[in-house]
Formats: structure tokens, C-alpha cells, sequence
């Protein structure tokens, strides 16, 4: 008797949702920063190696990263498609963007589009990429300047928000942190004495602010003084800033910054401080195929309804995997509250059924436009 790919694809995720369920519950409730997904990926890792997937773990030399892999019984000569799975928390708001359904997502596509390979005996290759420190230094950049990702045809993920879109294109983002080194001295005995830090960070803070008046309508500048002093009647000899610079392409990335950094100089100039600054990579911005992306938008919106949520902002170090490689990183809808990514609303939605239900019926999407890739020849072509 024929079976349909979609059937195995759905069939083959809803075997093993209970165990993607407590996964999920699991890391959600245990939120790890950027490097330090210990416990998330040990999750991960030892749950794919019980189910017989070859694990290689600390991938890219990154502690937290690993890559699952299934070949084909017909053997490996085909298509060779990827997943990416994530699993950091945001400091303060814990999975406050849906990491840890993301983590599930990225097993069961695996798990799906193995079954498909497996039972219509296809050959190719599926791996499933962990992927550490999305929220902050770009932990799929790394593997990539590494070679994890070499050799693969095809790369998906998906991640939940608000809407659903299969054309997101996220803003290029530059993360940096700038140190302003002076001199202390009493803040009354003697100021004259002192160079003071502190100054510096609040003369850059102010200069930027009124930088942007003169800044695209899509490029962005947000930061903090995460440290300007300990106290009032010391002048500051150290402060700091962390600072982000978005832009909506890459060649413009590099003008933004060029402008930013002359503002942090020229506040250490102001001043008679010494400054450095330490920048993290880049992430660029995202570029989904347009014939993967509808195609899951169709899926979507047959199940939905609506019309796709094609705003643009945010950013994702998967945007440096889409310049390289056909990919899709499809957007797709929480749980229907519209609550924004990153508060405490969207981590007490991540952690519901609905959102379960959600993640698992978008990963059977995602493994229905993969398996398609695999066996029509003329739709891969496009």
C-alpha cells in the first residue's frame, strides 16, 4: 500500500512529541546564556544518541554545539539538508524567544525527513545542527568560519513569534563593547586630579542619541552604560558601554559603524581617557529563498488563515548561513496573543500546549517542503 510523504512526515513527528514535549518543558525551565547551554545540550545530545543518530558534540570548537546525522539507507549521494536547532536564553526574560521550541523543532524535522529518506528509499544526508549562542556571539557564525556547515545543499529553521512569514529579512547586527579608562581622584578634595570615565560613557551616550537624526529610517543604535562608577564622591577612572548598531544590509553595516566608533573616539578625546573597543561578529542580514518561503507560507496559511507577517527587524546569525547557502528560516506563530518576542509574555507562551501543538505542526511544514526538495527534481531546480 503507497503512503504519502506528507502522512510519513506527520506520522513519524507525532511519535515522538510526548518526548519533544518534556524536552521542551525541560530546557525551558532550566534557561542557559549564550556558551553556556550545559544542560540543554546535554539534553539534546543524549536524547539523539539513545535514538541511534551518530552525535558529534562540541562542533566548531564550541562546547555547547553539536551535529546529529542520518544517512540514508539508499546511501548518502543525494541531497545533503540541514536543520539548526537553538537553545540559549535571554538574561532576565529566561526563553523569552522560544528557544526552547526551537530546539524541539529542529529533532523533529530531523526525525521526519529521515523517515521519508528511510521508508521511499532516497538517498541523501540530514544533519541537525545545535547551534549555541544566537542571542549573543553568534554561535552559528563560528561553526561556519569553522566548516560545520560545508558540504550541505540545503538549510532550514524556524523560529516562533508573532504571524507567520516565509520572507523575513532580519537587520544586519554589530554587538560591541567599549571601555573608557581614566583616573580617579576625590570627587570634592581634588576633581581636577581625576579623568573621569564616566564623562566619557555619558558624552558618547548623548553624541549617539543625537546621531540619529541623521540615520535610515532602518538602521538602528541601542545600547546601555553598564558601568559608569560605584560611587558619587569618586571620580570614575573606568565605565563601560555595550552597544548595538543594526542596519537593514550588509554593505551599510560598515558605514554605521565607522560613524559609531568615531563618536566613541572622539568621547575619549573629550575627556583625556583612554578607550577600547571589542566587537562581536557580525551577524547579516537573513535572505530566505522566495520558492521555500512561499511554499511554507501556503502551508500556514491553509491551516491559519491570515495574510503572512512580512515585517522586517531583529536579527539572527542564521542571516550569515543564508549568503552562503539555499536556506529558510521561517517565522511562524506562537500561540495567536501577538505577544512581541523577548518579554515575559512570550516566555510564559513558549511553555504552553498550544505552542507545542504549533511548533509541531510548523516542523511538519518545514519537513513537507524539504521532502519535496528531495523528490521533485523540477521544484529543487527552482
Amino acid at each position: 500500500m503507497l503512503v504519502s510523504v506528507d502522512k510519513i512526515i506527520s506520522e513519524a513527528i507525532d511519535e515522538v512529541s510526548a518526548d519533544l514535549r518534556r524536552l521542551s518543558l525541560a530546557i525551558h525551565s532550566n534557561p542557559e546564556l549564550a556558551l553556556k547551554e550545559t544542560n540543554a545540550c546535554k539534553l539534546l545530545t543524549d536524547y539523539l544518541d539513545n535514538a541511534g543518530y551518530s552525535v558529534e558534540r562540541g562542533a566548531g570548537g564550541l562546547e555547547t554545539a553539536f551535529v546529529a546525522t542520518f544517512e540514508s539507507p539508499a546511501g548518502n549521494d543525494g541531497l545533503r539538508i540541514g536543520f539548526c536547532s537553538e537553545y540559549d536564553a535571554l538574561a532576565g526574560v529566561g526563553h523569552g524567544c522560544g528557544h526552547n521550541l526551537i530546539a524541539i523543532s529542529g529533532i523533529a524535522m530531523l526525525v521526519a525527513v529521515g523517515r521519508v529518506m528511510e521508508r521511499c528509499r532516497i538517498a541523501g544526508t540530514v544533519k541537525l545542527f545545535g547551534t549555541p549562542a544566537e542571542e549573543a556571539l553568534g554561535g552559528k557564525i563560528t561553526m561556519l568560519d569553522q566548516g560545520v556547515f560545508e558540504g550541505m545543499d540545503l538549510l532550514m529553521m524556524m523560529h516562533p513569534t508573532a504571524g507567520y512569514s516565509g520572507a523575513w529579512h532580519s537587520q544586519c547586527c554589530l554587538s560591541m563593547k567599549v571601555e573608557y579608562f581614566g583616573r580617579a581622584s576625590h570627587a570634592a578634595l581634588a576633581p581636577w586630579d581625576g579623568i573621569n570615565a564616566g564623562s566619557a560613557a555619558t558624552i558618547a551616550m548623548n553624541t549617539l542619541g543625537v546621531l540619529r537624526e541623521q540615520l535610515k529610517p532602518d538602521w538602528r543604535t541601542h545600547g546601555i552604560i553598564s558601568t559608569g562608577g560605584q560611587v558619587a564622591n569618586v571620580i570614575p577612572q573606568y565605565a563601560a558601554i555595550d552597544y548595538t548598531v543594526r542596519t537593514g544590509w550588509a554593505d551599510e553595516l560598515q558605514v554605521l559603524r565607522e560613524r559609531v566608533l568615531r563618536v566613541f573616539e572622539s568621547a575619549a578625546l573629550a575627556t583625556g581617557c583612554t578607550h577600547k573597543v571589542v566587537e562581536e561578529l557580525a551577524y547579516l542580514d537573513n535572505r530566505d529563498n522566495p520558492v521555500l518561503g512561499q511554499m511554507f507560507e501556503d502551508i500556514m496559511q491553509a491551516q491559519y488563515g491570515g495574510q503572512p507577517n512580512r515585517g522586517e527587524g531583529g536579527s539572527t546569525d542564521f542571516g550569515n548561513l543564508s549568503h552562503k547557502f539555499i536556506s529558510l528560516h521561517a517565522m511562524y506563530d506562537l500561540d495567536a496573543s501577538g505577544a512581541p518576542n523577548h518579554t515575559v509574555e512570550f516566555t510564559e507562551g513558549a511553555a504552553t500546549e498550544d505552542a507545542h501543538r504549533r511548533t509541531l505542526f510548523a516542523s511538519k511544514g518545514m519537513a513537507c517542503i524539504a521532502a519535496k526538495c528531495l523528490t521533485d527534481s523540477d521544484f529543487w531546480e527552482k
